[in-house]
């Protein structure tokens, strides 16, 4: 997987819209201040990938940018030649937030939309625990990793390759070992606590449980027969006591007979009352309306009495009104006349006045225009003063100055060769201190293989002493050995006896006496020869090295002597050059010295004459500008004298039309006089006009008047007549019904009253109806039977003793089935019990051998001791690349070693490493752990995250050719480092600089 593109927004301290090409890049390094958002990075990368991010709070809303309500982090990638862009966003929305995710893939040069099903895991190949240590190597975790103790180790690589899961795993085995044994436990003592019954048992209960289900629904058969009889005798004695209460409800009836009579009548009444309701009703409206027709008859009179006066009067005051206003005009039409002449003055005095003010202005504005006139040319007088001694003292400067310009081009030429004379010698005096050491190291192993091969002439003495005296010793015992066995078969033979050696008769006779030898040990020889073989062979393997080491490290001599004299030819070429350029004798110190000064002092002079020439033009401008203020400031001297005289001859003319005005309008002002004689006309129009309103209202009051009392005349003789006709109607009704107007009213009934009497006479008829039905329906039901209380509390007392029984059967039918089904129920719940703690005690035993298998000291430490195994041997593979076939890493008992291949193979422990040596090995297990992780997934880029502490300038050299060969294998190479002299010899930087709005990318 290789980045092309990383735009972040609102994420952690990135507010603002960020963009990251890695497209342009291969090697480079992100740059910054601590916690301005380098690391930051990567978790976008993440973030966009996974929606997660390492050592932080996975909550979107916990790396949103403060202050922010919004995230969007975009992130393009490539992957097996094929494009692809995810889009990942949160937003606020008040109580809730909401999230996206987009998925789309570049195909024919358009960006399709993905299914949400397609896994970011299937197209990468890796989740996010294998991405981030695949893609972020913890190089300072496998400085530490190299150099630590084992148990250390071992820490730092279960940490690093994901194994904490393995001792997760052994923690949740034994604490299902836990569970299951504490349930195991549980079922065992609830197994003792069940008592299952036995077959015997149940099989006699089942039998006594067969008898009851014959003998139960007999008893229930008699016990219907005997309910049948006590139903049909219960319903006789309630018919018997049904006829007494019939006839005694009816004999009640008919005592109410008289009453029921006296309500007929009263309802008969009510009923004709109610047929000449509707003629009462008219003649009660007529009878309201002429009452009604009566009082507005007399209201109306009274207010057309009172609107007559008022007409009279407001008449009057009409007359009286026009008789003012006549004489009040002719008063007004001689002020006018006055006025008509005073309005002509009146214009001219406006007039005059008008001029005044603009004569009174244009002369402030004169004396203003003078005044800034005399103030500009008095100034312009001063800095042009001014500017004209700034111009004198800047050519006197000019004149002194010490600018060289022939020397400062002769130290410019020089600058090219110095700078190559410079890195020249530093580099010939490098080379002069790794000669050095190479002659120092020369010397040491040819004293070494001088001591070695001294050594080896020991040894080898030693060495065949103790085998001549091995032999020795193994002689003698194969004769102690030969003699003693003969001795054993003498004394186990008799004369005559067949030899088993040579098969002959054995004879005492001739037989000389054996001397018995004790064998010598060869034990401590055969130690002593192993030791001295084992030294010899380790001494040889020695020397052969030294010997391959001293022929390297003479080669090697040579070539950095070689090296040295060219570096001392170059050296003093460059000198040859920068001497002919200058023509006199130098130093670099006095050269950068001289240079630095000479182009400071030509920039200064330079300035100087820039601002002469600004100066001369400043002088030119101020020169024209003081002639300009001069003839301004006459110009500004007469304009003031004319409106001077214009505004003496304006003041004139408004005094003389005052007078006059004066005069006409005795003392007033025009706008006065004009104002009282219009208030004047008004008011007289006011008061005409309000007199002649208040007469026309009063007539039209009377007007009205007058037609009301007309209308209620008639009004009043119509109520009459309907009256009288509806008081003849009204009495031909009574006399039909033969009542009085009296009588009528006290008939009257409301119709609630007459239905209760209509009802209550229908119920009593039906009641007696009902009454007598029943009475002929009991008793023909009846007929001759007859029984009592007594018959039927007899029967009941049997019922009682049947259901008792039967009850009991019942009781004891369901506690037998009861008993029966709960010893099903125990029997199987045993069972199950059983086999679930059978089952639980297997589990038990398998998450106990497992927990047992995965701890540190077995499984782990197998598995790591692998892992270690596999990545020390990948990692020597790497390590060989990145240092140019020089360096092997090894692991020996727990220990890690590097070989190195330019020393004859010589070993080293990894603690003993220089910083470029150790970031190389650190680097180099990184790797492997990543490739290995990885699982064959491509690898098109890598992030180093602060792993290199202080870097000397020789280990800095170092990692950055380590760097480089890492960038040559079409890797994307990304270093986040806090050393700045790391960071300038990279190709590029990506520096993150914090800012009040946000972090910030800066390329550099």
């Amino acid at each position: 997987m290789r980045p092309l593109e990383l735009i972040v927004e609102g994420f952690t301290s990135f507010r603002t819209r960020q963009v990251l090409d890695f497209a342009s890049l291969d090697l480079f390094a992100i740059t910054g201040a601590t916690g301005a958002g380098k690391t930051s990075l990567l978790d976008a990368i993440t973030f966009a990938l996974y929606d997660k991010v390492a050592n932080k709070p996975n909550s979107s809303k916990e790396l949103v940018s403060q202050g922010a309500t919004q995230l969007k982090v975009e992130f393009r990638f490539e992957i097996r030649q094929t494009e692809y862009k995810v889009i990942r966003t949160w937003r606020n929305r008040g109580k809730t937030d909401e999230k996206k995710f987009l998925l789309d893939k570049l195909i024919d040069g358009v960006w399709e939309r993905r299914d949400r099903t397609e896994k970011i895991e299937e197209i990468i190949g890796m989740d996010f625990d294998t991405f981030t240590r695949v893609i972020i190597l913890p190089q300072g975790q496998f400085d530490e990793f190299l150099k630590g103790e084992a148990s250390k180790r071992r820490e730092i690589l279960r940490q690093l390759a994901g194994f904490q899961i393995f001792e997760q795993m052994r923690k949740e085995a034994s604490d299902r070992t836990s569970r299951y044994k504490s349930e195991r436990e549980g079922l065992e003592k609830v197994i003792e606590g069940i008592q299952a019954p036995t077959l015997e048992e149940i099989n006699a209960q089942q039998q006594e449980l067969a008898v009851l289900e014959i003998a139960i629904p007999e008893l229930e058969q008699r016990n219907r027969q005997n309910h049948k009889l006590l139903e049909s005798e219960a319903s006789l004695f309630a018919q018997l006591q049904q006829q007494i209460q019939i006839t005694g409800k009816l004999t009640e009836l008919r005592q109410d007979a008289e009453q029921i009579q006296a309500i007929e009548m009263q309802l008969r009444h009510a009923q004709m009352a109610n047929s000449i309701a509707g003629t009462w009703t008219i003649l009660q409206s007529s009878r309201q309306r002429l009452k009604a027709a009566i009082a507005e008859l007399t209201q109306s009179t009274q207010i057309l009495s009172q609107s007559q006066t008022h007409l009279a009067s407001q008449q009057q005051i009409l007359n009286q009104t026009r008789d003012h206003a006549q004489t009040a005009q002719e008063q007004i039409a001689m002020q006018e006349s006055h006025l008509a002449l005073a309005e002509n003055l009146y214009i001219q005095q406006q007039q005059f006045t008008s001029e005044l003010e603009r004569a009174d202005q244009n002369f402030q504005e004169r004396s203003q225009v003078l005044k800034n006139a005399a103030t500009a040319h008095q100034q312009a007088e001063i800095d042009w003063q001014a500017t004209s001694q700034k111009l004198e003292e800047m050519e006197l400067a000019i004149a002194s100055s010490d600018n060289n310009p022939q020397r400062l081009e002769y130290l410019r030429q020089a600058a090219e060769p110095l700078a190559q004379w410079r890195m020249r010698k530093d580099s010939l005096a490098k080379q002069q201190q790794k000669l050095e050491q190479l002659q120092r190291e020369k010397d040491e192993l040819a004293q070494q293989l001088t001591k070695n091969q001294q050594f080896l002439i020991q040894l080898e003495n030693s060495f065949s002493k103790v085998s001549a005296d091995l032999i020795k010793a193994e002689s003698l015992n194969l004769q102690a050995l030969q003699s003693n066995h003969a001795n054993a078969l003498r004394a186990e033979l008799h004369d005559g006896d067949n030899c088993p050696v040579c098969n002959n008769s054995y004879s005492i006779q001739g037989l000389t006496e054996l001397v018995k030898m004790e064998s010598i040990s060869t034990v401590e020889l055969k130690k002593q020869k192993d030791i001295f073989e084992k030294q010899l062979g380790r001494l040889r393997e020695d020397i052969a090295k030294f010997a391959a080491n001293l022929a390297n490290s003479q080669q090697q001599w040579q070539e950095r002597s070689h090296e040295v004299s060219e570096l001392e030819t170059q050296v003093q070429t460059l000198h040859n050059q920068i001497s002919q350029i200058l023509q006199s004798n130098w130093t670099a110190d006095s050269i950068l010295s001289d240079r630095q000064k000479l182009e400071q002092q030509a920039l200064e002079y330079q300035k100087l004459i820039a601002a002469k020439s600004e100066l001369v033009n400043v002088v030119w401008n101020l020169e024209t500008k003081l002639m300009a203020s001069r003839d301004s400031l006459k110009l500004a001297e007469v304009e003031l004298q004319k409106a001077t005289q214009e505004r003496s001859q304006r003041q004139k003319q408004v005094q003389a039309i005052a007078s006059q005005l004066q005069d006409i309008t005795l003392g007033k002002s025009y706008e006065a006089l004009r104002q009282e004689i219009a208030e004047q006309k008004e008011a007289l129009r006011d008061r005409l006009q309000n007199a002649e309103a208040a007469h026309q209202q009063a007539r039209e009051n009377f007007v009205k008047s007058e037609a009301t009392a007309t209308k209620a005349q008639q009004n009043h003789g119509l109520a009459a007549i309907e009256d009288s006709q509806n008081q003849e109607n009204w009495q031909t009704e009574l006399n039909k019904l033969n009542l009085t107007e009296a009588q009528f009213l006290a008939a009257q009934t409301g119709r609630s009253q007459i239905a209760a009497w209509q009802q209550q006479l229908e119920d009593y008829q039906r009641q007696v109806q009902d009454l007598t039905t029943r009475l002929e329906v009991v008793k023909e039901a009846i007929a001759d039977r007859y029984t009592d209380e007594s018959a039927i509390r007899t029967l009941r007392e049997t019922i009682h003793k049947l259901e008792q029984e039967l009850q009991q059967q019942n009781e004891n039918r369901a506690s037998l089935k009861a008993w029966l089904e709960q010893a099903h129920q125990q029997r199987q719940a045993s069972q199950a019990i059983m086999e679930r703690k059978d089952l639980l005690q297997s589990q038990e035993q398998t998450y106990h051998t497992l927990a047992q298998d995965l701890r540190s000291d077995k499984f782990q430490e197998y598995i790591l001791d692998s892992l270690q195994q596999e990545l020390a041997n990948r990692a020597s593979v790497l390590l060989k690349q990145l240092s140019e076939d020089r360096y092997l890493l090894q692991i020996e008992n727990g220990d890690y070693w590097v070989s190195d291949n330019w020393n004859g193979g010589e070993k080293r422990r990894v603690r003993t490493l220089s910083g470029g040596e150790t970031f190389a090995a650190s680097l180099s297990m990184a790797l492997a752990l990543s490739e290995r992780l990885a699982m064959g997934v491509e690898l098109g880029s890598l992030f180093l995250d602060e792993g290199f502490g202080t870097l000397d300038s020789e280990t800095l050299e170092s990692v950055t050719q380590i760097l480089e060969s890492l960038r040559q294998k079409d890797r994307l190479i990304g270093v986040i480092t806090h050393i700045q002299a790391l960071a300038d010899r990279l190709p590029t930087q990506i520096h993150v600089q914090k800012s009040p709005s946000g972090s910030e990318l800066i390329r550099i």
